[in-house]
């Protein structure tokens, strides 16, 4: 197989299992498997946009794993060689001692100055959202070609589209999950005859519908309805 028909097949490949779930953090531990063996690098990193911070913030990993350290990285359009090629909204190729680029933004719990060549690129959406970036790293020297860069766009605008349909899902089941704690509250308070009952039901049920560890309701008077009478902290 050629490799315009060997790249073709792995970019089918990749969008078929990126488009196989959505839950977005299965996409994204997905995209960085499956684009690191499409371009056989060594490691993927892959960040998602925070809009309200206006942050990429590091959401999975091939090669490092993601779940062992301490702080989440995290870095602004325009810093470190990702953050460039997100902001400038082109891909950003070194092909060797990249960690000694001037742009490098070093993180002490992720050890990329292992790493010699980097590829980034921007994951963006059809009118030109940034959605992320990823970048793919080897160890050894590496230049890659024309058509590894254009293989790796055509991922990363496959990748924007999966993100957007995963982050629509989630506010859906958001939503979903709204509506169902308010139908629980409604019916707690129909079910109690008395105001007190009706307080601690309320509170109850809304502890248990975010998730949380403690709740509390105040009234007019200053009084508060602590679930099941226990007051903590919360």
């Amino acid at each position: 197989m050629d490799v315009r028909g060997r790249h073709l097949r792995l970019l089918t490949e990749t969008i078929e299992a990126v488009n196989s779930t959505l839950d977005l953090q299965e996409v994204l531990s997905l995209v960085a498997t499956k684009v690191a063996d499409a371009l056989h690098t060594d490691a993927c990193f892959v960040y998602l946009y925070d809009e309200r911070a206006d942050e990429l913030v590091l959401r999975a990993t091939h090669g490092t794993p993601i779940d062992e350290m301490s702080r989440r990285p995290r870095m602004r359009p325009g810093e470190g060689i990702t953050g460039s090629a997100a902001a400038a909204r082109t891909p950003v190729m070194l092909e060797s001692e990249a960690h000694l680029d001037p742009r490098f933004k070093n993180f002490p719990n992720l050890p990329e100055d292992e790493y010699q060549s980097i590829l980034a690129v921007p994951i963006l959406t059809r009118d030109g959202t940034l959605e992320g970036a990823l970048n793919v790293r080897t160890r050894e020297p590496r230049t890659f070609a024309d058509d590894e860069v254009e293989l790796l766009l055509a991922i990363a605008a496959q990748v924007a589209q999966s993100i957007e349909h995963a982050k629509l899902y989630a506010e859906a089941q958001r939503r979903v999950h709204e509506l169902e704690a308010l139908a629980r509250i409604s019916e707690a308070v129909q079910d109690s005859l008395y105001l007190e009952e009706s307080l601690e039901a309320i509170v109850k049920t809304t502890m248990d519908a975010l998730g949380a560890t403690g709740a509390a309701l105040v009234l007019d008077d200053g009084r508060i309805a602590w679930p099941e009478g226990v007051a903590s902290t919360h």
